[in-house]
């Protein structure tokens, strides 16, 4: 148990320390790309505003306007950052209305890219508004002069940097993950070493309780039956041997309890799980037809199963004797296939029965106020027992209330 506690920490906090760091140099990266695109969206659409080129804008026809662009009148859009002019690397393409594409301005190395191929390229953006294409191209689509341009810039240069900074987080962020987990295993130790420690004193306790427990039963027990032989059965001693019946079986129960606690190996084997439960089941019968409680039974012919096939018998008997306890009028047993487990329910009618989960009955002695208001003697270490069976078979276990029935469902 505590190992299986310490392999939950180690996951745990290395997944905290993950999301951490996704959430941190996610955000830096995200808002990094952002400014960048902003940028971009800046450069594209002073393309826009000049026609598609920053020489100035075309005529309707295609052709220079000697009367505009820089040197050559008054510019309407406001003065072009010649460095910008300089440094940026595009094409524009204009549309007609048939779609067919016509090169406006081609600033791009034909190492990058054709004339042919921004043809085809442009055209195939023709639908969009703006936004990144072939990953570090970044366009805009828009009107010019009553006709569709569409504007490419190569934005590689500047995303460079971006883009080892994300790499870079990248495999800093796993470097960390790698060093935070191969940290935590030895502090791990640690932290859990008081824990440890308590449980391991209360196994011991448990165990000791237990054995010590065994002797003033005995005595008990005999002396019960000394007083029965001389002066014959009575109230008194039959209040003895049900109470020394209860407290032996309860002995029994924590010494199960210690065991599991403590790790205790189980035989595993391949066996007939329908088999085991038909013998399991076969004495409640009867008992439930003493209670006047009406039962039934659904287990398939054959159901093969590997495990603890000890456990698992202990399981369903505890399972049914629970249902046994505080059934009214009906109870049910099924074993049956659900996708690749063995399910084991078992559904009885009972008072006080509260609507939904109700998990809490897996914990040690623990009982509801019903059940400890009613008649039924109980110690509220069955269910626990049952639980640690079905978690050794990598399985789980859910409790709830349907409509005034109590459902326990294993999963295995």
């Amino acid at each position: 148990m505590i190992e299986k506690f310490r392999r939950k920490f180690i996951l745990m906090a290395t997944a905290s320390v993950f999301v951490l760091l996704v959430l941190i140099l996610g955000t830096i990266n995200l808002v990094n790309f952002g400014v960048l695109a902003s940028n971009a969206d800046e450069v594209t659409s002073l393309l826009a505003q000049s026609g598609g080129q920053f020489d100035g804008p075309l005529s309707p026809e295609g052709q220079q306007n000697p009367d505009q662009g820089p040197g050559r009148g008054e510019d309407p859009f406001g003065p072009i950052n010649p460095e910008t002019k300089m440094s940026t690397r595009y094409f524009t393409v204009r549309l007609d209305e048939t779609g067919t594409p016509y090169m406006v301005r081609m600033a791009l190395s034909e190492r990058t890219v054709t004339p042919e191929d921004a043809l085809a390229w442009g055209a195939s953006l023709a639908g969009k508004e703006k936004g990144w294409t072939r990953t570090t191209f970044r366009f805009r689509t828009y009107q010019y002069n009553q006709q569709t341009y569409v504007s490419v810039i190569d934005y590689n240069r500047e995303l460079s940097p971006s883009y080892r900074v994300l790499y870079a987080s990248i495999a800093g962020s796993l470097i960390g993950l790698v060093i935070v987990f191969l940290a935590l295993i030895p502090v791990s130790k640690i932290l859990v070493k008081p824990l440890e420690t308590s449980i391991k004193k209360q196994q011991r306790f448990i165990a000791d309780a237990s054995h010590e427990l065994k002797t003033p039963l005995t005595i008990i027990a005999a002396n019960k039956d000394i007083i029965e032989a001389e002066n014959g059965e009575s109230e008194a001693t039959d209040a003895i041997a049900k109470q020394v019946s209860r407290l032996t079986l309860m002995v029994k129960n924590l010494n199960a309890l210690a065991r599991m606690d403590a790790g205790e190996a189980h035989v595993v084997g391949t066996f007939d799980l329908a088999a085991l439960c038909g013998e399991v089941v076969a004495p409640f019968q009867s008992a439930f037809a003493a209670k006047n409680v009406q039962f039934t039974a659904e287990i398939p012919n054959e159901l093969t199963f590997n495990g603890d096939k000890e456990m698992l018998a202990k399981l369903v008997s505890i399972l049914l004797d629970n249902a046994l306890k505080y059934a009214l009028t009906t109870a049910e047993f099924h074993l049956y296939r659900n996708g690749e487990r063995v399910a084991i329910k078992v559904i009885n009618d009972a008072e006080g029965i509260e609507e939904g989960t109700l998990d809490r009955v897996f914990e040690r002695f623990y009982r509801s106020d019903s059940a400890r208001a009613s008649s039924v003697e109980g110690s509220g270490i069955g269910l626990s027992i049952a639980k640690e069976i079905v978690g050794a078979h990598s399985g789980r276990i859910i409790a709830k209330g349907e409509g005034g029935r109590f459902v326990i469902k294993a999963e295995l």
